[in-house]
């Protein structure tokens, strides 16, 4: 079974059997220009068809790091792979890419054909992966080091400069391990799992997720209620998960098995604040007009956020607050108190 299946719009998905070898590699905070991309940790992992790295950045902001460069070196090689992903100011990624070059000239890079990189952004950390198909220079069984370099703001990757870098990582064979124990959820649903653009039923599919299959999960948060078949009177849900994924993706933890523990909810943690300055508005399931309304709340009411997505554009403004009862209201008609809230990323 592979470790890595690729369904629907880019979906990374991690199969039960996944096995993985990792490595940590501690850097010094405080030796980065910047504090926005300090790193202070990467943890590389080799698997069977993937190599992925997880770098911890305690202060990331997402509009700050600008590019993040997986560098890949197969054992007795001079030449490196440089896995590159490259983010607009709003922490998205607008351009991923892979070449074979030498490991003290970025200059003349070979470009290598690739679909297989992903890369996630959260609260204090990025990772980035690669598929290893897609690594044809080297023998798949190959062992491995690797590194990571990051820049902030708009310094292009083709220079020498980089404002944080870790040295590589011991010598790492391809695993023999069970994948590490970071929550993942196991599809139960014998007609498979859909996967949706955001947390309801009346978003976007992305694809479906085949019964059996284990996905890794960053994060929960409620949205639309889902019941079993549809019956009215069968089991309910309205948690929903985030796949780990670049790409906004989930799935109803109704037709979920948690493999790896309970994952927590989406956000930083920390409460933000809001003042409503519409009328009357009216808390949803999800962050959607078209989802089911619980009351209202009239102006100048103080809400209580957790973090924010965005959804459906309303009045001109696409972000949705979630309030700690397990409910939605548009951004628009919220006037901030303090600090905005963060996004619902983990």
């Amino acid at each position: 079974m592979l470790a890595i299946l690729a369904l629907g719009a880019g979906i990374a998905l991690t199969p039960q059997t996944a096995q993985a070898r990792q490595a940590r590699v501690h850097d010094r905070s405080g030796d980065s220009s910047s504090a926005a991309t300090d790193i202070t940790q990467v943890r590389v992992r080799h698997a069977r068809h993937r190599i992925s790295a997880t770098v911890t950045i305690p202060r990331l902001k997402p509009g700050r790091l600008s590019g993040t460069e997986l560098l890949i070196r197969p054992q007795g090689r001079k030449n490196v792979y440089a896995v590159t992903v490259l983010r607009d100011r709003r922490g998205r990624v607008v351009k991923t890419s892979l070449s074979w070059r030498p490991l003290n000239d970025p200059i003349e890079p070979t470009s290598l054909p690739c679909k297989g990189i992903g890369a996630t952004l959260g609260a204090g950390h990025t990772e980035v992966s690669v598929a290893k198909a897609c690594l044809t220079k080297s023998r798949p069984r190959q062992p491995i080091q690797a590194k990571v370099r990051v820049v902030d703001g708009t310094i292009g990757l083709q220079g020498a400069y980089f404002d944080d870098q870790t040295r590589f990582t011991p010598l790492l064979a391809r695993g023999a391990a069970r994948y590490g124990a970071a929550p993942a959820g196991q599809v139960t649903v014998n007609s498979g799992l859909v996967v949706r653009r955001l947390p309801t039923t009346f978003s976007a599919r992305q694809g479906v997720l085949p019964r059996g299959t284990v996905f890794p999960v960053t994060c929960k948060l409620t949205g639309s209620v889902v019941r079993r078949g549809g019956d009215q009177n069968g089991d309910v849900n309205n948690l929903w998960y985030r796949l780990s994924s670049d790409r906004r993706q989930w799935v109803s933890a109704l037709y979920v098995r948690n493999v790896n523990g309970i994952p927590p909810y989406c956000g930083t943690g920390e409460n933000y604040r809001g003042r409503v300055t519409a009328r009357m508005l009216a808390p949803r399931e999800a962050p959607t007009t078209r989802a089911n309304a619980h009351g209202g709340l009239a102006r100048g009411t103080r809400v209580t956020i957790k973090c924010k997505l965005r959804a459906q554009r309303v009045a001109g403004n696409n972000l949705w607050y979630n309030l700690p009862q397990g409910l939605w209201v548009s951004a628009r008609y919220v006037a901030n108190i303090g600090p905005a809230p963060a996004y619902c990323t983990r």
